[in-house]
């Protein structure tokens, strides 16, 4: 998407007049084929993320979505997943209101050849996220409306055409409302994957829509997402060989009990990453455990399930029935465990080689998690920013912990987590360095988010913008100056320089966000992309902002030491506009990171929810 403002120079200090207008759907571009439907009506609380008033006005659809038979979206239709005009019937009956209620009429449903090029798109942008569905066997139209609802709207949203915005907020609403009066209707819906399913997109599509009310409701639905992913019956079990396994259909059977036990797999696994999602970019603990998925088995490597038939899916096992599979609790021990750690010390180091690129994910969102917590619970020790949680003046970890064994306790526990961390980074290098798979996009950043987690507080971050209310806004930002200058785990009173994990997390910050503003396939890895870009650029912008003189002349040091080692660094508008920030010239100019980190965050504004946090942070800039 085309950045709704221009690109800063050397002169961008100034916010830019508008990042994308909530009220209008005016061409964000002449370069643009879409206009920025807004996901809010603008209120009061734009200057805090996710904030709604449910009192405030609702969007409605005043304008149908229409398609020119000649656009681009048509002319590369693949109609692979086309629904049949009963099915498309289907639909349209199940999103009828199930209730008299004022806003009823707002939802304008498209044609059925739009709403095809809508399903299309979900299997183009947005499968790879969420493989469930098992490609080479899906017969669309034998799925449920709700599923075929869910993918609507999301396929809408990566459409870039004028209302769809309005449109996929009002179809979500709708499709979740009356999801849960089907369900209510008859509980046996929440033991079919089908619907549960349908449930986990809806649950996606409200986080990330940018609609804060269907933020709330998205948000509110997890616990019922995570609760019916829990009942699911257990994946059926895979048909024993049988001696008649040499007839010509015995490869088809087995192929097919296999697709329905892995589709039921991974959809557990889906739910579980939805759910990993709320901790490490919405600073929100997760409702699923180690210890509850420990037992599952991981997802079957890509290779077999998207084998196009039964006898490509037979070849690659070599005389095996069935795929090898693995539980959760051996990959997560194989990828995340130091070498030469412990009892396994004698052992061979273990690789990731026999694990896909899925797998890798998920254990890196459980790693995440326990960094989440961590942090959430080291932060509780430090309860004013002059605080220190060590007497004496040793500037030694080993040294000060001796004096209180519980922070000791915890600082080793941080210790183990960036060990794990470095041991799985290490494997997943080695083994999908090249992999241009969503999963591994998602993990590059991840990855980078998780460092931010055990370097600094997120609830800092957050009061720093205002999450409670300008009285908080000082105290946050103290809090991190303080961190980053005496370090947010050794936490020392007096030091001349800060840690090298600071400036270490200075460049580190800066590198991730140009990378991800460098990538067009990383800019897609939504919602990671949005956070990794809002989190890296919050963060430069509270130490730009509060770092005294000196400080400043050392992070200058630092920046340029990263630009000359990095030419992608060194060429990009990030690093232009820290280098004004950090500049004792004309008082603060920090405000032009936030407007720096807007106008990015537009060019991500596939979902709604990086133009939300675009313009809290213009909001931000200008305060």
């Amino acid at each position: 998407m085309s950045a709704a403002v221009p690109v800063p120079n050397k002169a961008a200090a100034v916010p830019p007049s508008e990042v994308i207008p909530e009220n209008t759907d005016a061409t964000v571009t002449e370069r643009t084929s879409r206009a920025s439907s807004p996901p809010n009506v603008p209120s009061q609380e734009d200057g805090v993320a996710f904030a709604w008033d449910p009192s405030s006005r609702t969007l409605r659809q005043t304008h149908p979505v229409s398609i020119g038979a000649q656009h681009p979206l048509f002319l590369r239709h693949n109609p692979r997943f086309d629904m049949e005009e009963s099915t498309w019937a289907s639909v349209r009956a199940f999103l009828e209101p199930r209730e008299a209620h004022p806003d009823s009429d707002d939802l304008i449903l498209p044609s059925l050849a739009v709403a095809r090029v809508f399903l299309g798109l979900f299997f183009e942008g947005f499968y790879d996220q969420s493989p469930v569905l098992h490609l080479p066997s899906l017969r669309v139209d034998s799925l449920p409306a709700p599923l075929i609802s869910a993918m609507i709207v999301i396929g809408a949203t990566y459409s870039r055409i004028r209302h769809t915005r309005r449109f996929s907020i009002l179809m979500l609403d709708r499709a979740r409302q009356n999801l849960q009066h089907s369900i209510e209707g008859s509980r046996t819906l929440t033991r079919d994957p089908h619907i549960v399913y349908a449930y986990a997109l809806l649950v996606y599509a409200g986080l990330w829509c940018g609609n804060k009310g269907a933020f709330e409701a998205a948000e509110a639905s997890r616990g019922a997402l995570v609760t019916y992913a829990r009942r699911l019956l257990p994946p059926p079990p895979r048909p024993e060989p049988r001696g008649d396994d040499d007839e010509p259909n015995a490869d088809e059977r087995r192929w097919r009990g296999w697709v329905r036990s892995e589709s039921h797999r991974r959809l557990r696994w889906y739910v579980f990453v939805i759910d990993a999602q709320f901790p490490v970019i919405l600073n929100m603990r997760s409702n699923m455990s180690l210890a509850e998925v420990c037992r599952w088995e991981c997802p079957d490597s890509e290779r077999y399930w998207a084998s196009p038939s039964a006898t490509t899916w037979a070849s690659l096992l070599h005389g095996s029935p069935y795929p090898p599979t693995r539980p959760f609790s051996l990959a997560y021990r194989a990828l995340s465990m130091p070498r030469g750690n412990g009892l396994h010390a004698s052992q061979p180091s273990p690789t990731g080689s026999g694990f896909g690129c899925w797998t890798f994910f998920l254990v890196l969102n459980c790693l995440a998690s326990q960094g989440v917590d961590w942090s959430q619970d080291w932060s509780m020790n430090l309860a004013e920013p002059h605080d220190s949680p060590f007497v004496g003046g040793s500037h030694t970890r080993c040294t000060t912990a001796t004096h209180n064994p519980y922070l000791a306790e915890r600082l080793q526990a941080r210790e183990n987590i960036l060990a794990s961390l470095d041991a799985w980074y290490d494997r997943f290098i080695i083994t999908y360095r090249e992999t241009d798979s969503y999963f591994a996009r998602a993990s590059h950043i991840l990855h980078g988010l998780l460092h931010i987690h055990l370097h600094t507080s997120l609830s800092d971050i957050q009061d720093a913008l205002g999450k409670d209310g300008p009285q908080g806004v000082q105290t946050g930002l103290s809090r991190l100056q303080t961190f980053f200058a005496k370090g947010y785990a050794g936490h020392f009173r007096t030091t001349p320089n800060p840690p090298p994990e600071s400036l270490d997390l200075f460049a580190r910050a800066i590198a991730d966000s140009v990378s991800i503003m460098g990538s067009q396939d990383l800019q897609t890895t939504t919602p990671y992309s949005i956070f990794g870009v809002f989190l890296s650029h919050v963060f430069l912008w509270a130490v730009t902002k509060t770092s005294p003189e000196a400080l400043k002349a050392q992070l200058g040091v630092r920046l340029c030491e990263l630009a000359a080692s990095s030419a992608t660094v060194g060429e990009s508008e990030l690093r232009e506009v820290l280098e004004l920030a950090l500049s004792a010239e004309d008082g603060d100019r920090s405000r032009g990171v936030l407007v720096h980190a807007a106008q990015s965050l537009v060019r991500l504004g596939t979902w709604g929810a990086s133009l939300n946090l675009a313009l809290l942070l213009q909001i931000r800039a200008n305060g």
